[in-house]
């Protein structure tokens, strides 16, 4: 009689059926970030989100649920409707924040997003009056610092206004020959037919997408025109897929279409405002950024800090008719400057930049004002916006700050215990 061998490993059977918890959150870790997110999104107030909907026609998704998936997808770097869609199906943590709704497809959570980039603004001052509440967001010092990041285009689907005067040129000439050759088809079809026959059919697709062609080549064309003005050259181009991109100089010193995206953040480290310009500087920034922090937060800080890009004579005189404290570095990072400045009020701050109390503040700008664009850009994995058109990559930017918010204030509760 043969002896069995012991046993060295745990059953397994790759076909053996199973049975799911009954509540899907058992089978997830309890200090999973997915119950921060959810608990947080229950306190929110969405009137402004639920007010854009009907009680006429089909029930929509609840606003609360959809909302939830967007925010718990940025702070895990998940910025796409499809992405969203497929992990409803795999991952518990998506599967757990729609508990027993029918699960949404990629149109209805890409829509939401496009639909309510107007509320996103108050979103993130919503997460900020959470953060308030923990004991955070103190506004004694609040650093404005800008970054570039990528539109939803390329260079590859731009034309140069040189290539546009061009190309308009040519497309004319195709619509006059189009045209042309059907009068005489015409002319031909009367003589052959009479007056009876109507033809019919239309405009030829040919000739309809010549013409739509050449009218999106003109108004791209006027709009550049518009914007560069007398400085126009015959290289300066634009974007067919988003006209509103600007070319700009990003970090990697490369040109690419991009927005200006600027951060206003606070002692703690949380975005207390959070706007989006087309213009690749940031000189006219300081006083939006001001008044958005004082929107946002429903008071002043006592003291804005920003770097040599937001300087001018101009911005320093606002922010003294607000009689808003500022420091902002008339050189390099806050050193010496490589020309001192010629304009009274500019001197004066070069002069108050040198007191001990403003360079130990200065110094801290760097960390504090930096710190939220590379955890976006790197633990967020945030470089290029999804959506295109000014209005709505706003959104897209407020929604991603209001996710760094959240992220930080999971921190904060981890760090607490």
């Amino acid at each position: 009689m043969s002896r069995r061998e012991p046993e060295r490993f745990k059953p397994y059977e790759q076909a053996q059926g199973q049975l799911l918890p009954s509540f899907v959150a058992e089978g997830l870790d309890p200090a999973d970030p997915v119950f921060f997110i959810n608990e947080v999104v229950e306190q929110l107030e969405l009137a402004a989100f639920e007010s854009r909907y009907s009680v006429i026609g089909e029930h929509a998704y609840p606003p609360r649920l959809l909302l939830k998936l967007w925010l718990f997808g940025v702070t895990q770097g998940v910025y796409s409707g499809r992405e969203i869609s497929r992990r409803l199906h795999w991952d518990l943590r998506f599967r757990y924040l729609i508990g027993s709704a029918e699960h949404p497809d990629f149109r209805t959570i890409n829509r939401f997003r496009v639909r309510h980039a107007e509320d996103f603004a108050e979103l993130l001052r919503q997460t900020v009056l959470v953060a308030r509440g923990a004991g955070m967001v103190r506004l004694g010092v609040v650093t404005v610092d800008g970054t570039k990041i990528r539109a939803n285009t390329s260079r590859h689907k731009a034309m140069s206004h040189a290539g546009m005067v061009e190309e308009e040129k040519r497309l004319s000439a195709e619509i006059r020959a189009i045209t042309r050759h059907l009068d005489e088809v015409n002319a031909q079809e009367d003589r052959d037919c009479g007056d009876d026959d109507d033809g019919g059919g239309g405009m030829p697709k040919e000739l309809q997408d010549r013409k739509t062609r050449r009218e999106k080549i003109r108004q791209l064309r006027a709009q550049l025109e518009a914007e560069k003005g007398d400085k126009l050259t015959d290289r300066h181009q634009k974007s067919f897929a988003d006209p509103e991109a600007q070319m700009m100089k990003t970090g990697d010193g490369s040109l690419q279409y991009s927005y200006n995206a600027q951060a206003a953040v606070s002692r703690d480290g949380l975005i207390v405002a959070a706007e989006l310009t087309r213009d690749a500087t940031d000189h006219a920034q300081l006083v939006p950024m001001t008044e958005a922090v004082e929107k946002t937060s429903g008071e002043k800080p006592a003291l804005m800090v920003a770097d040599k890009g937001y300087l001018s004579e101009d911005v320093l005189e606002k922010m003294q008719q607000r009689d808003q404290r500022c420091l902002v570095a008339t050189g390099r990072d806050g050193g010496r400057e490589s020309k001192w400045p010629t304009k009274p009020l500019s001197q004066a701050m070069a002069r108050t930049l040198k007191l001990p109390w403003a360079e130990q503040v200065y110094r801290l700008r760097k960390t504090q004002a930096e710190r939220p664009f590379a955890e976006i850009k790197a633990a967020m994995k945030f470089r290029r916006f999804s959506l295109r058109g000014v209005l709505k990559v706003t959104g897209e930017w407020g929604l991603v700050c209001a996710g760094f918010n959240l992220r930080r204030l999971m921190a904060a509760a981890t760090a607490a215990g």
